[in-house]
């Protein structure tokens, strides 16, 4: 019992941007540099602005292409939310270049 406890104390608490997808998703679009670094646009073709969060992909050398980003959808902080522009929020496992450039 002591030990099953011991184990919960250094479970990590989950942040306001935890995950809520069970499934990772796919979303194609045009990335652009979201607010702060490290994070990014994916504006769908249907109009629709998602919030990409990254570490360590390097999708800045992507900024401008049509990507398919792979990632678990997340819950938006209170600063994700009041810096606008997306609609939904992803943290991205694995990206795949689509186009050189946005279509318009």
């Amino acid at each position: 019992m002591i030990a099953g406890t011991m184990g919960m104390a250094g479970a990590p608490v989950a942040s306001a941007s935890e995950t809520t997808s069970v499934k990772p998703v796919e979303i194609t679009g045009c990335l652009q540099q979201g607010p702060v670094a490290k994070e990014y646009l994916l504006t769908t073709s249907d109009g629709t602005t998602w919030g990409v969060n990254e570490r360590d992909m390097y999708m800045n050398n992507y900024v401008g292409h049509t990507v398919t980003v792979t990632g678990d959808v997340m819950r938006p902080t209170p600063d994700e939310r009041k810096d606008g522009g997306a609609h939904h929020y992803l943290r991205a496992q694995d990206l795949v270049v689509e186009s050189e450039s946005c279509q318009r």
